[in-house]
């Protein structure tokens, strides 16, 4: 059967159909409220700790993605408003506190379901969803253990919840098969970052499917072949192989030097939204970060931005566990996709063009200059740099370096340690920006091109619209023409051109950053073995043609062409 291809991979193991437990509250009169109030703390306290269980596993495993998760649940859990919200309906309306708790929910969950405008925020109703049934379950006395096969297994699903995978034994889990599910679902991107090859919209799954049968997910023809014969096994038998060979391989990449064959040196930085994430990019082998994204200090805050000392903390913690490497620290980006509903950002009809990021900043100086000060503050402990987002005209750049010499001017005033050298760059993202390079190349220290937004931009698509994903292709010949005018101004200048987009991941691009004089990749962590091998194994020499004809190039197909032609040479 076939299914979309949510996370590449094979494997190779029994199907094991698995069945969420979905319960309902039934909607009563109580005539002991006080009693409900009791039972309704004792199922939230409960929650807790197993939410709290969790984390902890979440933490040890490194596991990001799935620790964000819980914490979102775990906060709902303390928030006094749904607490109140609870307590009203048992104690002025005189409902049992299972409906309670199921009508509270669903409320958050619906006003969530309705940003269309936020993937980020939409996604967590799915979260409250979970968060629900697991109350319900407690409340109702319904057992939600997830019962597993003694061995490896493919979970087999209408759908799953982030946290059924969360207690799902990874070892056993090597694979993911969804009736329903979404590219953007919390599910899919666990299971990516596990690498767990999973497909979704395979209907009528469950149906066909029994437990033990033996079964064969192929993530990259996006197929599941039920009692697999010797030729399909042999196939997947080749893939691990090759996989394991890759793995052993790529582990002397972990900690060489990045260079390439004719001598030019390279860094591979990480891109990443906490200080938790330091040990593993750094066992991973990354030189340092090149894209620390602040914003999510201040989403996990609820009320109220985070305060000079929380951010300092954040930011020191990240500096010292990175011992003297690179810490880029991107100032605020809020807006967009990423909503903050304490800062009072009205809707808007189009906020990937509105009023976000430096824009933002430069009308709330009070709170930019307290990111400021936190980001000099931690340049005492550390090899810390700070960069601007969304830069569009030289006066928005000017103005933000205005307000830096200010805070700088107040530290020295006050006798508060910072780092009076701290170098600065800007993103670039905007269109403005790209064609201008060379007017702001001598106002800064680097540029960061952010490959995500540029293309978006670049090609007026919004990246979110599955209609349109042709357009937001990192193999645009006229992205590539930006990139490399870029690279020009920047090396003019005198000053480093970094790529913190997803373009820099991307293999077959590897050759063309390191040929147009790219300094630095900043990559997911998963991907910087990968990316320090590609760059280990180019020659800037000969693939100079490679860039010429690249850049000479009308269509998306020619640039993969020539790509795909250069590689075979090489092989």
């Amino acid at each position: 059967m076939r299914g979309r291809i949510a996370s590449q991979g094979m494997a190779l193991a029994e199907a094991y159909p698995v069945a969420e437990t979905l319960v309902e509250a039934a909607k009563e009169k109580t005539a002991d409220p006080a009693g409900e109030w009791a039972r309704f703390q004792a199922a939230r306290e409960r929650c807790a700790d197993q939410i709290t269980r969790l984390m902890e596993n979440a933490e040890k495993n490194e596991d990001d993605d799935i620790r964000d998760i819980l914490d979102f649940q775990y906060l709902i859990l303390e928030d006094t408003e749904f607490l109140d919200k609870i307590e009203h309906m048992i104690f002025k309306d005189s409902w049992n506190c299972a409906y309670a708790v199921q009508t509270v929910l669903d409320i958050y969950q619906k006003k969530l379901q309705a940003l269309t405008d936020n993937a980020y925020l939409r996604e967590r109703a799915a979260d409250v969803d979970d968060l629900g049934q697991r109350l319900l379950c407690e409340l109702l006395g319904v057992e939600n253990a997830i019962s597993e096969p003694g061995g490896p297994y493919i979970a087999v699903a209408a759908d799953l919840s982030p946290s059924r995978i969360t207690e799902m034994d990874d070892k056993k889990l090597v694979g993911i098969v969804l009736e329903k599910g979404a590219m953007t679902a919390h599910t899919v991107i666990i299971a990516r970052s596990r690498g767990i090859p999973c497909l979704i919209g395979a209907e009528g799954a469950l149906e066909r499917i029994s437990a033990g049968t033996p079964a064969l997910l192929d993530g990259f023809a996006g197929e599941l072949y039920l009692d697999p014969d010797a030729r399909q096994i042999e196939g997947y038998e080749a893939y691990a192989a090759e996989r394991r060979a890759e793995r052993a391989l790529l582990l002397e990449y972990r900690h060489r030097e990045t260079r390439t064959k004719d001598g030019f040196g390279m860094r591979v930085y990480a891109n990443i939204t906490s200080y938790k994430d330091v040990a593993g990019l750094l066992e991973q082998g990354a030189e340092g970060v090149g894209l620390f994204r602040t914003e999510l200090l201040y989403m996990e805050s609820k009320d109220a931005p985070p305060s000079e000392e929380t951010q300092l903390t954040a930011y020191r913690k990240a500096a010292e566990a990175l011992g003297g490497r690179p810490l880029v620290l991107r100032t605020l980006d809020v807006g967009g996709d990423k909503e903050l509903p304490y800062l009072g950002i009205p809707k808007e009809d189009n906020p990937f063009l509105g009023y976000r990021a430096i824009r933002y900043c430069l009308d709330h100086r009070e709170l930019f200059r307290t990111q400021l000060s936190a980001i000099l503050r931690a340049g005492a402990y550390g090899n810390v740099q700070l960069m601007f987002p969304m830069i569009a005209k030289p006066e928005e750049l000017a103005l933000a370096r205005a307000e830096l010499a200010l805070v700088m001017a107040d530290l020295s005033a006050r006798g508060v340690p910072y780092d009076r050298g701290i170098r600065i760059g800007m993103m670039v993202e905007t269109p403005a920006a790209a064609m201008d390079a060379g007017r702001f190349a001598d106002k800064v220290d680097f540029f960061s091109i952010g490959t995500n937004d540029l293309t978006q931009y670049l090609f007026a698509a919004d990246r979110t619209n599955a209609r349109i994903s042709h357009l937001n292709s990192c193999f645009q010949p006229a992205l590539l023409r930006a990139v490399n005018h870029l690279a020009e101004c920047a090396r003019a200048a005198g000053i480093e051109a970094d790529i913190c987009g997803q373009a820099g991941e991307v293999p077959e691009l590897v050759p063309l950053w390191v040929c147009m004089g790219i300094n630095n990749l900043s990559v997911s962590t998963p991907e910087i073995t990968r990316v320090r091998r590609s760059i280990c194994e180019a020659d800037r020499g000969l693939c100079r043609r490679l860039l010429g004809r690249v850049l000479e190039s009308d269509t998306e197909q020619a640039v993969r062409q020539a790509l795909s032609q250069a590689q075979e040479q090489k092989s």
